[in-house]
């Protein structure tokens, strides 16, 4: 393998990482199981309604321990006025700002077809709470920068900009820099990770799931960074190795190979990544993906793990899910082999040397 450094770039694609089902869930039935990941899947889609009724779909004493909790939360929190999750903030200028974020992303979930003009509403509502230093932005990308210099000035950390197709806040106050070198199917990267801890908000995904699952980290110019408490196994586990770093370095690694690449392909090609090394959490990740599909190319997530379904069925021969994880791995390693070198052909590039 070839040891490189990768060079900057700006990616804002969050590496997901659903919340393992608790032990006290088990007695939940199959139809309220089902009904859960059906109401994630809408909730990565951005669409709380229809959430909301694949939950009130399965009958209610279906659900049990933490399920049960969930559901509650879900329809409450979805219902009929926003909810505010900001209990656990003391600063007021940081609740506001939290609460203005999830008011909407609270009605941009419940309607969807108003989100351009929900997000202007945010943009004017977060103008006024700025003052004068963010008179003059035009937009979310001139006044983010103003908004994260105001946060930091109240000792929180923050990542802003857009995880499709929500614009996004997330917060937290403590942080720790490490080198980390990652072997993917392809290559060996060095990349800098930020160690993230102490957290206020984990974006628009852990706000409409009702902190069940949120983004497990992203990637952009300068580093990775992890949502350190969403590894409950540590940072030795495989969780960590493949689904954080294996995932985002391998966005580091396609925008450096192949620029302008959709975010859809972004993530097919991580999730590959996944696949293709993952071994003790293959399970969850392949059901994530056979579970949270759809043909909407603004959800990146989701249409990209009806595509990479599709394509490793077709490479099979069979449904994913009833192979061994040795046949999966070969497969996903080996269309992630095949679509480098369709790319590479089509750039007009000459084929790179794959490890193995």
């Amino acid at each position: 393998m070839n040891s490189r450094h990768i060079a900057p770039l700006f990616l804002m694609l969050a590496a997901l990482l659903p919340a393992a089902r608790a032990a006290d869930t088990a007695g939940s039935t199959p139809a309220a199981k089902a009904a859960i990941d059906e109401s994630t899947s809408f909730i990565l889609q951005g669409d709380s309604q229809r959430a909301v009724r694949a939950l009130r779909a399965s009958p209610a004493n279906g659900f049990e321990g933490d399920d049960a909790v969930y559901r509650a939360c879900m329809l409450a929190r979805h219902g009929d006025a926003p909810v505010f999750a900001i209990d656990g903030v003391a600063d007021d200028f940081v609740r506001q700002i939290l609460r203005d974020y999830q008011d909407y992303w609270w009605h941009a979930l419940k309607a969807p077809t108003q989100r351009a003009a929900l997000e202007a509403k945010l943009l004017s509502t977060l103008r006024q709470r700025l003052g004068s230093d963010a008179a003059g932005a035009k937009d979310m990308d001139a006044l983010e920068p103003i908004l994260q210099g105001q946060l930091l000035a109240h000792g929180y950390r923050a990542q802003a900009g857009r995880t499709l197709p929500l614009r996004e806040l997330m917060l937290w106050r403590k942080q720790e820099t490490r080198p980390w070198k990652v072997d993917l199917p392809e290559g060996q990267y060095t990349v800098k990770v930020e160690l993230l801890e102490d957290w206020v908000s984990r974006g628009w995904m852990g706000y409409g799931r009702c902190e069940r699952g949120a983004a497990g980290g992203w990637a952009t110019a300068d580093a990775l960074y992890a949502v350190v408490p969403r590894y409950t196994e540590g940072l030795d586990s495989e969780a960590f190795r493949v689904v954080f770093l294996g995932h985002e370095t391998q966005h580091f690694a396609d925008q450096n190979a192949f620029p302008g690449l959709a975010s859809w392909e972004l993530e097919y090609r991580a999730k590959l990544v996944e696949l293709a090394q993952a071994r003790e959490v293959s399970a969850q990740r392949l059901g994530y993906m056979l579970t949270a599909q759809s043909d909407d190319i603004q959800s990146p997530h989701t249409y990209a793990n009806k595509r990479v379904v599709a394509d490793l069925t077709a490479r099979l021969g069979a449904s994913p899910d009833t192979v061994s994880i040795e046949r999966l791995q070969q497969a996903a390693h080996d269309q992630l082999v095949e679509d480098t070198a369709r790319r590479r052909k089509a750039a007009g590039a000459s084929p790179a040397p794959v490890a193995r």
